[in-house]
């Protein structure tokens, strides 16, 4: 996708922000189609490629909800709805994971043909989005006129790949790091109750961080990155010492309570930088600020996964989590920089 993506910004500049993300609801039903059936490899590989250029393409509904906002003079309520969105999509989420182990267990389709079952109805849904049409818009082709990347968007850019990266590579690695702690003094079936349990208190952790952001952001407003930066570290440093503390019962208390604020950041984080962006660029540059965050943040997870796994060919998770507790460090000095940039612009 790496590759694919100049490809792909032709392809999304030729037929605009709607088109494109009905483009990207087809292009999640044939992965989702392809992984299900898929009996081999290159069938389930192809699924894969489809499902992240999917992403690509659905990131464009942040465009089209901006520039519907814009046009109502609504735009200050974006965030509000991308919170609104994500709380939908976290309940929604958590209901799925209480439910889709136990269906899993009952046969490995069942979960798949519920995943497809959506794929369809997003299909007819995706034809009642609306994309309003100013008068005398301006075509500019993009391919031909470079966007300005100011010191602040490449921070943002930056920020981005880092810190999604960590959260995204955190809460998969935690989650094996808490297994691996649990299987030291308990039994297999215990640590599958238990782990559902983590997972469960997680979920709704993240409905609850969705419901409450927008108030938290009303309140603090520029500050709401240093809080986010700082809940990254806290994260990880409760893992490391609930992994080395020796009542084990309670390191994975705070192993677990680690786990969790991964999922209480995640969409805030994701909703704010897209708005943070959207703000500091101009409307017809949009299109091109939304494909360049998904470009940088596979870049980033790229980059970071390969140093996980050369990390893992010589030692264990416990190195991983102390290395992402580095990198949430390095994140903090680039939100530094960022609140500086926007308390100058705010005063000037």
């Amino acid at each position: 996708m790496l590759l694919l993506n100049p490809l792909v910004m032709k392809i999304i500049n030729k037929i605009g922000a709607l088109n494109s993300v009905r483009v990207g609801v087809i292009l999640l039903f044939l992965g989702a189609f392809l992984i299900t059936t898929g009996n081999n490899y290159l069938t389930i590989l192809i699924g894969s490629i489809l499902y992240e250029a999917y992403a690509y393409f659905k990131k464009m509904d942040t465009v089209l909800l901006r520039k519907n906002l814009e046009f109502l003079k609504e735009e200050d309520r974006h965030l509000e709805y991308e919170s609104r969105g994500s709380l939908i999509y976290a309940v929604v989420t958590m209901f799925t994971a209480f439910i889709s182990g136990f269906l899993f267990n009952i046969n490995p389709y069942i979960p798949m043909i519920g995943c497809l079952t959506f794929c369809v109805i997003n299909l007819f849904l995706v034809n009642f989005l609306y994309e309003v049409k100013t008068p005398k818009e301006k075509k500019v082709k993009k391919d031909k006129r470079k966007v300005k990347i100011t010191h602040l968007i490449f921070l943002i850019l930056l920020l981005f790949a880092v810190c999604y990266s960590i959260i995204d590579l955190g809460q998969n690695n935690s989650k094996l790091f808490i297994q691996y702690k649990l299987t030291s003094f308990l039994t297999l079936e215990n640590v599958s109750i238990i782990l559902t349990v983590i997972v469960s208190a997680s979920r709704i952790t993240r409905v609850l961080a969705n419901y409450f952001f927008i108030k938290i952001y009303e309140k603090y407003k520029s500050k709401i990155l240093s809080i986010i930066g700082y809940s990254l570290l806290i994260s990880f440093t409760l893992i490391l010492i609930g992994n080395f503390i020796s009542f084990k019962i309670f390191g994975i208390i705070l192993m677990s309570i680690g786990f969790c604020v991964f999922l209480a950041i995640r969409d805030p984080f994701d909703n704010y930088i897209k708005e943070l962006l959207l703000d500091n660029t101009t409307p017809s540059d949009h299109k091109i600020m939304m494909n360049k965050l998904n470009f940088t943040r596979k870049v980033g997870k790229l980059i970071i996964s390969s140093l996980i796994t050369l990390i893992l060919l010589k030692d264990n998770l416990t190195y991983v989590m102390i290395f992402l507790l580095g990198l949430s460090c390095f994140s903090l000095v680039i939100v530094y920089e960022i609140y500086k940039i926007l308390k100058k612009k705010k005063y000037a």
